[in-house]
């Protein structure tokens, strides 16, 4: 998948007919038009740190406006949230503030959009020992609230291999996607998978940062079926 720079994250700057839109609704096709239609609770990680997991997801729930679903963005970085910076909003209450009780899901949820049909559950404040807060019981409580307030729930995770919660988080998620940037050696993908995602319901590869133009990247097509 092609994406916008750093500078420039969201395919809105490019715009509506741009490649990069275009990417995005390739990726929803394959996701809901597939094997991956039941997926109610979708889960993005990237295989390392600044391989694109909040670009993608960020760009993902934009392009699901087009479908007039009701999305939910959840921010599940508990050390560095970020996804409220995309979209100019505040940090003060979200993920983690709802998991420790501190706020309702409903006074954490923020439109993004002027007909509220997407929303942001931001990071929130950050969270020195996430451990003690994502207690599978009190996630699970959240992740089913969420579900009766959206159709679509997208959980930005952190990297997979730098943050161990990660594969505590995938398996209670109805899916997973890998977002792998171009030039990663397949083998290493294959290894995440099979290691820290074992216990998830692995959807796939995101190819992230690949060229317009001149690139080859049949070498990643068969980890798509990765168990």
């Amino acid at each position: 998948m092609d994406v916008p720079t750093k500078d420039a994250p969201l395919f809105t700057a490019y715009g509506e007919d741009s490649p990069f839109a275009e990417a995005y609704r390739s990726l929803r096709v394959s996701l809901f038009n597939g094997d991956g239609s039941t997926v109610r609770v979708l889960g993005i990680t990237g295989a390392a740190p600044r391989h694109g997991s909040s670009t993608t997801a960020a760009n993902f729930t934009l392009i699901m406006a087009e479908t007039a679903l009701r999305v939910i963005l959840v921010d599940a970085d508990l050390h560095k949230p970020s996804l409220h910076r995309f979209f100019d909003l505040p940090n003060a209450v979200g993920f983690s503030s709802v998991l420790t009780g501190e706020a309702r899901l409903a006074d954490a949820l923020q439109p993004i959009d002027p007909a509220s049909r997407l929303k942001l559950l931001a990071g929130g404040p950050a969270v020195r020992n996430p451990a003690a807060v994502l207690r599978s019981e009190r996630v699970r409580a959240v992740l089913d609230a969420l579900r009766e307030e959206a159709d679509l729930v997208i959980v930005d995770l952190p990297s997979v291999s730098a943050i161990a919660y990660t594969a505590q988080l995938a398996p209670m998620l109805d899916g997973v996607l890998l977002v792998l940037r171009a030039g990663t050696e397949p083998s290493d993908a294959e290894r995440l998978v099979r290691r820290r995602l074992r216990g998830a319901n692995f959807l796939g590869i995101v190819l992230n940062q690949v060229p317009l133009q001149g690139s080859d990247v049949s070498a990643y097509e068969r980890y798509g079926d990765v168990k």
